[in-house]
This record gives structure tokens, sequence and C-alpha cells, in this order.
């Protein structure tokens, strides 16, 4: 175990105020700063430069103006691409670089949606990452198909707290729990922590089990300090929160780089600086960072440690990758060769809308949103003749915005790319109404979690106590009229399989009783919808109302 020198506290100043200089100079490709007493920071110890990512979702050509992937390029700023050619630039000429991504390399673009993990695969032989860890989204075709992806990417792909029961396809696989890089002569061990909720996020065989996390960091920190490690980062998939507290709860690790909950840290507007600095039991400052998400953001986090292998100053940010910067010429390739695979799906209209209305895959995980709005609509315009008065989507489940103008197949399959079916339920009121607490549960009463909804009105204070947020929640009739939703009364509500096996940890909505009806996609229900009410016209809002 490491041990704290004795005067650490000095150090901790003498860091810090290196810290700040750092910031006053704009971090220009500083390499070392002079502390007080004159003594320069490069003593013995070891400089260790981190650069990450997380939650790329398959953003291969970035964002467009509209803030939505890229699919050739065009106009773009960010995407894999450029984050290749970001890191390839940053170690050149240094040998003091390692290179993780912190999962949910899957999903998230119509790039993923039509070639699936093969491109995941193509691409991490390009980018050069020294190791991934598993996000909630790899596990969403299964575990044989991962397994599949495991074997086939050249990436060490690594997650300690998985725990493969007999039966499982990941049993076998080539899945690690660290591994240890040399830098400079000093052993670096990274270790991954996989995201331990895909029973209910994703797709994950049963036969999936995982550990507690800060048992099994702390299981590895003694392996890797028995081997001689002084320098250990964790690259997890658990969220910002919960970085933080494990952070707090394991002695031995420097860094962990983190992802799952899209946080952004640095400059206002953010989730907090860059990086979050925490302390382990015994004192030791622990760097938490995380780089926003679909390769917006590439994180460079310089760290200097002591002989002891504590780190005693550092400084970086997750900086943002523009338009100007260079694309690597074989991502490039890549994306030119996966766009000719898109290109009827990009092609076949659909509708058209003139709307205004803000929409995107982060607004829809915090309030009424375009994409939500037409989805529920289109839904519950379906699910009616079945005697449905309600409809619900949850936010994670709109992944971009519907483009103004020309709206192809291949945009709708980009918000709904997860082939999900249409349902129909009867539930409770008491159901219903414990299903919009657990949507607006997470901080702030935001996330993924979040229910979109038609035929429905609810209103939630983000400052009340979890499970007394939801105020008020109202059915609102073809006509407009609203009337309480009454807890000893039953409703029939259309909903995707994903909230009915209940996914998001939704179990009240486990309990519906199934109504007679077809199980089309959602894909084709909101599909239909946009071809019969071409041009769009602007939904009701107000469906979610927020007291502030």
């Amino acid at each position: 175990m490491k041990n704290l020198r004795k005067n650490f506290g000095k150090g901790q100043a003498e860091a810090l105020a290196c810290l700040a200089l750092a910031v006053l100079l704009g971090l220009g490709g500083m390499s070392r700063c002079t502390l007080k007493n004159g003594e320069n920071a490069e003593r013995p110890g070891l400089e260790l430069v981190v650069l990450h990512t997380n939650d790329t979702h398959s953003y291969l050509a970035g964002t467009d103006g509209h803030g939505n992937a890229s699919l050739d390029g065009t106009g773009s700023s960010g995407g894999l691409g450029r984050a290749a050619a970001a890191m390839k630039a940053a170690r050149e000429g240094r040998d003091n670089v390692i290179a993780v991504d912190a999962g949910d390399q899957f999903q998230g673009t119509l790039f993923y949606s039509v070639n699936k993990w093969p491109l995941i695969a193509d691409v991490d032989a390009e980018v050069p990452w020294d190791a991934m860890t598993l996000g909630n989204h790899e596990f969403d075709e299964g575990c044989e198909e991962l397994a599949r992806f495991v074997a086939a990417t050249p990436l060490p792909v690594l997650a300690a707290n998985l725990a493969p029961e007999q039966g499982c396809p990941l049993r076998e696989s080539r899945v690690q729990s660290h591994i240890v890089r040399s830098v400079r002569g000093e052993k670096v061990g990274i270790v991954g922590l996989a995201n331990d909720k895909v029973a209910t996020l994703a797709a994950a065989c049963p036969h999936t089990a995982f550990l507690p996390a800060a048992e099994t960091l702390a299981r590895e920190v003694k392996l890797l300090e028995a081997e001689g490690v002084k320098h250990i980062v964790a690259v997890t998939h658990l969220g910002l929160p919960e970085d933080r507290a494990l952070a707090r709860s394991v002695n031995g690790v420097d860094v962990i780089v983190g992802g799952h909950t899209h946080s952004f840290l640095g400059p206002a507007p953010s989730d907090g600086p860059y990086p979050v600095v925490e302390h382990s039991p015994d004192g030791s400052p622990v760097l938490v960072v995380t780089a926003g998400r679909g390769a917006r953001y590439l994180g460079e986090l310089t760290v200097d440690f002591d002989e002891d292998g504590v780190p005693r100053s550092w400084r970086g940010s997750a900086a943002e990758l523009t338009a100007g910067m260079p694309v690597d010429p074989a991502v490039q390739n890549l994306i030119t060769h996966y766009a000719a695979t898109l290109e009827d799906l990009r092609s076949e209209v659909v509708g058209r809308h003139a709307l205004s209305l803000p929409d995107g895959m982060d607004l829809c995980r915090k309030e009424d949103c375009l994409g939500g709005m037409v989805t529920t609509d289109a839904m519950l315009e379906y699910a009616r003749p079945f005697g449905a008065e309600v409809a619900l989507c949850n936010g994670g489940a709109l992944r971009a915005a519907l483009p103004a103008g020309t709206i192809t197949r291949g945009d709708v399959l980009s918000v709904h790319p997860f082939g999900n079916a249409v349902l129909v339920r009867a539930y409770s009121g008491q159901d219903l109404l414990d299903a919009l607490e657990h949507g607006v549960a997470d901080e702030r009463a935001e996330g993924p979690r979040l229910l979109q909804v038609a035929g429905l009105r609810y209103e939630v204070d983000a400052r009340r106590p979890v499970g007394a947020r939801v105020l008020r929640a109202e059915i609102i009739d073809e006509k407009g009229r609203a009337r309480p939703v009454d807890p000893a009364s039953s409703y029939i509500v259309t909903l995707s399989d994903y909230l009915a096996d209940g996914g998001d940890g939704y179990a009240m909505l486990k309990k519906g009783r199934p109504v007679p009806a077809q199980d089309p996609l959602v894909l084709d229900v909101v599909t239909d919808y946009l071809r019969v009410h071409d041009p769009l016209s602007a939904p009701r809002s107000g469906r979610i109302v927020r007291v502030r």
C-alpha cells in the first residue's frame, strides 16, 4: 500500500500552486513548473500523460451543425477521426503517454445501426488506445455477439468486476482484469470496471454476473502492488457519482477515467472541475476525469508523481475537437467505406418538417423534446384502436434529433437504433405514478430514465426527495381535456418492450397485463406516422412541467 509522506500537505500546496500557474499560462505545452523554493517539479518520480475518451457511441465522422451524428464528415466537428489524429499527435515525441477508453463504443449512430460491432473493431484497429472497458451498450446485442467483438478487436478489453457464470459466452472470452504498461521504466497498472447494470440496461445473458466495484478494485490494487506497480489508473463505466464514491473508498488508485453519465468536466457549464480531486481513505489524492460523449472531446491529464507514486501535481482538460482539426487518414478511409453502406437508408424520404422545437439526445433526458413527443404521439396513434390512453418512452431510447427539412428512414433509425417493439399493456394508476417517479429519481430529476409521454401530463419538482417529486399527473384525452391519474383505476398504455421488460429499473412496468395487439418496431411506427403526417405539425407541448 502506498504511504503518504509526512510533508504531503506541503507537497499538495505546491501542487495547487503549480496547477494555478499552469492555468494562467493556458497549459501551453507546459512540461514542468517551478515551485516557490526554486525547486523544479522534474524531481524523482514519474510524469504520466493519460489521454481518454468515453461514450464515443460510433461517432466516426463527428457531429453536424444540427447536433446529430455526421455520416460523411461534411461540416462536422469532433469524431473518432479527429480523436485518433489528436492522440497520435499527443504521442509524437513523448514516451510517457497512455490512452484509454471508458466504454460505450457501441450504438449511437447509423454507422453502428447498419454495421454493428465489426465496424467498431475496425475503428479500434486505427485509434491508438491502450485499453478499453465495457459500457452497457456493449451488451446490447447480447453476450454472444460481445464475445465475438472481444475476440476481434485488437484492444485489450478490461473488466475486473465481470464474473460470467457457466453458460455465459463471455466466460471463455479474453476479457482481462488489468494490464501493466511500462512508462519510462515505471510500471503503470490499468484496471477496468465494466457497467454492472447491464441486466436491466442492455441484453446481457442471464448468466452474466458482476462483483462489487469497490471490493474488486481493492483486490486489483493489491495484486498490482504485489507486482511492484506504484501508479494505477482505473477505467470505469459506472458514472461520475459512483466514480467519486469509489475514489473515496479504495486506497492505491491514482486516476479514475470514467464514463456512462456523459459528464463533462471543465469550465462552466460543466459537471465539475477538471479533474475532480477526491481523496482515498489514506488521504492520497485521486483524480477523477471524464470527457462528455460522442467523441466531441479528448481528455488529456498530466500527472506528476512523487517517488512513492503519489500524485503531487496535475494539469489538463477535456479539449474540444473542433472542425478545423485534422482527421486521421485511416479513420477517414473507414468513414468513406462505411458511409457507402448507408446510402439506401439515407435516400428513402419518409416525411418533412419545418419546426424549430428543441430536440436532441441530451434534451430528451431533461424535458419535452420534439423526438420524444413525435415518438409517443406515433405510438399512441397506433395503439388507440386497442384502447390505449397513454404512451411512454424513456429518454435514453432517443439517440438523435429529428432533422429539420427532409426526414429519411435513416434519420428515424438514428433516433431509434435499438430495434425495440411497441407493446400494449394494462397498468394500475399506481403503477403509472410509480413509473413517473422512477423516471425523475436521478440527480436533478434528469437522465435516460426520464419518461417522454403522450396522453399524459406530469409536474415535477426536482428539489423534493426522491419518491415524492411528481406533484401532479393527469390523463389528457384527444380533445385536450385533463383528469387526474387515479391510483386505483386501470389504464391501457403503449410502451416499448424494453420498458415492459423492466429495463432501466422499471420493475413496476413488468406487472402489466398484456393487451392483444401486434408488436411492430418503434422504428416502423414512427416512420408510418411521419408519412401520414407529412409535413409534420407542431405536437402539443407542456407534457413535462418543471417547478423551478
